[in-house]
């Protein structure tokens, strides 16, 4: 599970892909079958251990499941499914339902994903009748105890611009209470003329981190120009700094969450140097009045 790899389960999904991953063929040899019904996932707080008083730390982009079922005869994983969903599953008696809350990595269908940041559902001791109809109703979900937040940025409280320019004259303005904002009371803007072709910018205080098993930066983003989001860092101690890119998010039409995994660039670029920094930039070749809006960062990874 604390493997990057473990992320892509190169499953693509349209509808439901339904998989044969039972311990035992058909146990009790049911031809009619019962249905779960799963509707949504909602982040909360950790239980116990509160993440964050922002609304903006549990935005979230849940949109598929993997349900299994399982007792003490077999385990068997379903398959995994675009919400909400209804599934038949050819089973009868008691078992446990294992919900798993998928996310597209890097907003690709094709790279849909049980997401290790979040806990599981288990529903214990369900009866599954022939013909019926088990609903779940929206399920609340956490950041799991090993999640580390190397940086979180809300866009309300500070004391400097979190954000600094890196190249051209353009800087990063913190709107507040505005009908623009996503959550809570402020975000990040980036305003283009049209005679400005690119601007690009970087988190102002660096990260340090040294576990190399995943790094994903979740993200909110409304953009009407292309954003590319990176790294700048080095590769060696006496090495120059310099900028990769690792993906290019295309204008959208509204605020929408996104899961980019910067494990890989961080790998193939930077060869894992512990220290560096979130960088981004914004491109307008169309000539045309650039807005670009982020809020709701958070930089992930096992402690």
């Amino acid at each position: 599970m604390k493997n990057i790899r473990t992320l892509i389960l190169g499953i693509s999904v349209l509808c439901g892909v339904i998989l044969s991953s039972c311990t035992e063929s058909d146990p009790n040899d049911t031809t009619i079958p019962a249905y779960i019904e799963v509707s949504a996932f909602k982040v909360e707080n950790t239980p116990g251990n509160s993440v964050s008083s922002y609304e903006g730390c549990f935005t979230s982009d849940i949109n598929t499941v993997e349900i299994t079922v399982k007792n003490d005869k077999e385990s068997c994983l379903i398959g995994v499914f675009e919400l909400p969903c209804r599934v038949p599953v050819l089973r009868e008696g008691k078992y446990d339902i294992l919900l798993k809350p998928c996310i597209k990595l890097n907003g690709i269908s094709a790279t849909r994903s049980s997401y290790p940041f979040y806990s599981d559902v288990t529903i214990k001791d369900v009866n599954l009748v022939p013909d019926s109809t088990i609903v779940v109703d929206t399920q609340n979900v956490h950041y799991m105890s090993y999640t580390n937040f190397l940086w979180t940025e809300y866009c309300e409280h500070f004391v400097t611009n979190p954000f600094v320019p890196d190249t051209g004259a353009t800087i990063v303005k913190i709107i507040k209470n505005n009908d623009t904002v996503l959550s809570d009371n402020g975000c990040a803007a980036v305003y283009l003329s049209p005679d400005q072709t690119e601007f690009e910018f970087v988190r102002r205080d660096s990260c340090t981190h040294k576990n190399y098993d995943a790094l994903i930066l979740e993200m909110d983003y409304w953009t009407n120009v292309p954003l590319e989001v990176g790294l700048k860092g080095k590769n060696t101690s006496g090495g120059a700094e310099y900028t990769l890119y690792g993906i290019s998010l295309y204008p959208n039409q509204g605020w929408q969450k996104i899961y980019i995994q910067l494990g890989r660039l961080w790998s193939n670029g930077f060869s894992y140097y512990p220290t560096f920094k979130v960088a981004f930039r914004v491109s307008n070749a169309d000539g045309i009045e650039g807005k670009t809006y982020i809020d709701n960062l958070k930089l992930v990874a096992y402690k």
